[in-house]
């Protein structure tokens, strides 16, 4: 699912030098992974730039380590305990436990590269010892046992390999940390050590062992007896997860400890009731007032295609999101609308194509895919952590729907991040992410998992875009409305005297409509005129931007338009400074 952790920041533009940005038919934009449609757009602002920049613009990996003092990262970054979908009693605590490394040996959290086989015996709680590993293996010959024996063997090694790699992300030095050369070389060797055959997973219905069974026997019996919202939770995916499958990842979340699955409950049951109680929001642009791209333009994490295993693969390029944007659009008491939504209906509908793909998959699981291309230190603000808050009291109802985390396109100053973040996460989930620095070696390990039919356009692939798939995914619009696609994204930070007028110039190479939208939380607001053409400038409309309440974000209609021609936005403040975001977007249709 949509992955709450995520760097948010601005970029600013380069003086007033013009861009061209152009768009072939796919929605790719060559140049750069940027989210946009079937145009070409130039833009030149005197303002911030659009989410649409190269990621190569800006300072290189020495000047952004440079910027990262040891005490510049704001304390709530160094202090955040978070658990969830990643995060399971994750201790800021240098001295990790033995036992925190157990779960790993005893359940490894392989990364796959096909479905898993087709049990003997069909999966069915109805007949509990179809979980079982010796109900599925009981007619095995000679031949097929010791096979099975050496399963065993090769499950033992690669246990060992993903508890090695938790170890050295979790317990690294700070000298070590420093160098995301270490961090290449730990996923380097975690790959080549899990280079073993015939590895069968534990903890998933049959495979079980006897203890394992009796455990899911006692856990769905405490179900039928406890608060009902708890079997609401573990049943939560229903439509695509069978019981049996549900009570497993439940319980290899935590060791097949069925207390300590209770306790994971708890702390997802009050923010589950309140979602519930409106249905996850199934339609967003109802409550929250702009489309579901409109959300994904300014935190660009979205689900495109399915990997080899048949698991959803989610793209998140943290270098692209805008938090100053975020906030223009909406609070952050309703940012947990959208990750509940998200994981209901944009989760559940790619796991359905998943299983359509290949009856064989039967997890619930995702591939995430960290993108750090262009991310500086200027992105890691106190408003990141809030919405990392939010969404994972979001995902503390989905524990173990993480397949395995690619990080790619690391920069150079990344390990001295991740010298804090691993206080951040247990080992469990550090076993299950890849840190790759080197463009190349990331690429190859994405399509070892992920066939290139899958692999967004963005990466090389021949999948969907990221722009295609941010403007037609998981939403329920019950009007029926074609989705949007937002293809100019502008934030404009308005101050005083010579700073309070913003302006910026865009050319549309074709007649597709376009509606240009304002959003921001400064209730004084200011004026925004449209014009088009140059020498002379035509004024197409002009609007007060001006909101009824303080810090609310609201938003208000600059106009539609039609190109081919060039287009000149121009704000001026009332009488305070505010940021103010300009969207353009269209049909994603036609």
């Amino acid at each position: 699912t949509t992955n709450p952790i995520a760097v948010s920041g601005e970029r600013r533009s380069n003086g007033n030098r013009a861009k061209r940005v152009t768009i072939k038919e796919d929605g790719r934009c060559p140049q750069s992974s940027h989210q946009c449609d079937n145009r070409s757009i130039r833009s030149q602002s005197s303002g911030r730039s659009s989410v649409y920049f190269d990621a190569s613009e800006g300072g290189g990996d020495d000047e952004s380590y440079r910027s990262l003092g040891g005490d510049s990262f704001d304390e709530s970054f160094a202090t955040l305990q978070i658990d969830g979908q990643y995060f399971f009693n994750a201790k800021d605590d240098p001295n990790i436990s033995k036992e925190a490394f157990e779960g790993i040996h005893m359940y490894p959290p392989l990364p796959t590269t096909q479905p898993d086989p087709i049990p003997r015996s069909p999966i069915s709680v109805t007949n509990m010892q179809t979980l079982l590993h010796t109900y599925q293996h009981s007619h095995d010959s000679a031949e097929e046992k010791k096979n099975d024996d050496n399963a065993d063997i090769a499950l033992e090694k690669a246990g060992a390999a993903l508890e090695n790699q938790a170890k050295r992300l979790s317990l690294m030095t700070l000298d070590k940390a420093k160098s995301a050369e270490y961090l290449g070389q730990s996923t380097n060797l975690l790959l080549k050590e899990l280079k073993v055959p015939n590895v069968r997973e534990k903890g998933f219905p049959g495979e079980l062992t006897e203890d394992e069974l009796e455990a899911v026997k006692l856990f769905q019996s405490e179900l039928r007896t406890r608060d009902p919202v708890y079997r609401q939770i573990v049943h939560a995916l229903s439509a695509v997860e069978k019981e049996a499958y549900a009570l497993c990842r439940f319980l290899r979340a935590r060791k097949f400890d069925v207390e300590k699955v209770f306790e994971l409950l708890d702390d997802a049951k009050e923010h589950y009731t309140k979602a519930k109680e409106q249905n996850f929001y199934p339609d967003l642009e109802k409550v929250l007032g702009f489309t579901r791209s409109v959300f994904l333009s300014q935190y660009p994490a979205v689900f495109s295609g399915n990997a080899k295993n048949g698991c959803p693969v989610m793209y998140l390029r943290l270098g692209m999101i805008q938090p100053d944007g975020i906030k223009c659009i909406l609070s952050l008491d309703s940012v947990d609308r959208f990750f509940w939504n998200d994981v209901t209906f944009a989760f559940v509908n790619i796991l359905k194509e998943g299983r359509r793909q290949n009856p064989q998959f039967v997890r619930t699981e995702n591939i995430t895919i960290y993108d750090l291309k262009g991310v500086s230190r200027s992105q890691v603000t106190s408003d990141t952590f809030e919405m990392i808050k939010v969404g994972n009291q979001v995902m503390s109802s989905f524990p173990e729907t993480l397949h395995c985390l690619l990080i790619i396109n690391a920069p150079g100053w990344f390990g001295f991040v991740w010298s804090v973040v691993k206080k951040l996460i247990d080992p469990r989930t550090a076993s299950k992410i890849e840190v790759f620095t080197n463009a190349k070696q990331g690429a190859k390990r994405m399509e070892e998992l992920i066939d290139n039919s899958q692999i967004p356009t963005d990466y090389g692939g021949n999948g969907l875009s990221l722009a295609e798939a941010a403007s037609g995914g998981g939403s329920v619009d019950s009007s029926g409305a074609p989705s949007k696609m937002v293809v100019l994204n502008q934030l404009l930070s308005l101050g005083k005297g010579k700073h309070s007028e913003k302006s910026h110039t865009f050319e549309l190479e074709d007649s597709k409509p376009f509606t240009l939208t304002v959003y921001t939380r400064c209730k004084v607001g200011a004026s925004a005129a449209l014009y088009r053409g140059a020498d002379p400038e035509i004024l197409v409309t002009e609007i007060d931007v001006v909101g009824d309440k303080d810090d609310v974000p609201y938003q208000r209609t600059l106009g539609a338009i039609q190109g081919p021609g060039r287009f000149t936005i121009k704000l001026k403040a009332k009488s305070v400074p505010g940021v103010f975001l300009v969207l353009g977007c269209t049909s994603a249709r036609g």
